[in-house]
């Protein structure tokens, strides 16, 4: 009984999912928005543009999702390759933002110029009254299209610039982390090493007896006694 409530519960359940229509408030779409996050430098609680940079018919959220994709892409570790990036997501933003214009730009023109190309050329095709338009915003579009060059550039170079930092950044060596200290074991009274005493030399000189120290001093006397008559010893006072 409890298996076949299980599975009606479960049935029920995917229904209601079924017809559901995800968030429909703006709070909900913000909520939303940050399900897919990958990583925290992703997650983009608010945007890292100035509120004026969009304007009011543009959708920030719209900004955002694009600027999350090309951190998947990238993904910057640093806050200047984050700034890089930024940066070139807002030049594609604006580059987009220039063909819409381009667009209705063309279209205005083709209405404006309609009927007055009707009226000269009655057979007049679409594709008669699209280049009547670009006739009609010659000046315009060459606007544009000097606008879509510059992005252009400045989106590639930015993109060039944070490739660089990270391809720098790879050929950095990681700095390895240095060897924990380890405290050595307090030294015990017995590993103390005891000075060892040292050897005095106890021998001495042999000891004369009293015979051969007359001996020695008799031979002394008369070995003084020739070097005075030979002249190479002079001859002391007491010696007279």
């Amino acid at each position: 009984m409890s298996r076949k409530t299980s599975q009606k519960r479960t049935e029920a359940n995917r229904r209601n999912a079924q017809k559901s229509t995800g968030p429909r408030t703006p709070e909900g779409k913000a909520r939303s928005s940050q399900n897919a996050t990958t990583h925290g430098l992703s997650s983009l609680s608010n945007s890292p543009l100035n509120p004026a940079c969009l304007l009011h018919m543009e959708d920030k959220d719209q900004f955002l999702g694009l600027l999350n994709e090309y951190m998947v892409t990238y993904r910057p570790e640093h806050r200047d390759e984050l700034d890089l990036l930024t940066e070139a997501v807002f030049a594609k933003w604006r580059q987009q933002r220039l063909w819409l214009a381009e667009t209705n730009q063309l279209e205005v023109a083709i209405v404006q110029n309609e009927k007055e190309l009707q009226r000269a050329l009655p057979a007049a095709t679409s594709s008669a009254h699209l280049a009547n338009g670009i006739a009609k915003s010659e000046q315009v579009l060459k606007l544009y299209l000097r606008y879509d060059a510059q992005l252009h550039r400045h989106y590639r170079n930015c993109l060039k610039d944070l490739r660089d930092l990270q391809d720098r950044r790879a050929l950095q060596p990681e700095p390895e982390p240095e060897p924990p200290i380890e405290p050595k074991p307090p030294v015990t009274a017995t590993e103390i090493p005891t000075p060892e005493p040292q050897k005095t030399d106890t021998r001495s000189e042999p000891k004369l007896t009293p015979e051969e120290a007359c001996v020695l001093a008799e031979k002394a006397k008369i070995r003084r006694l020739m070097e005075i008559n030979h002249g190479l010893r002079p001859l002391s006072p007491g010696e007279k």
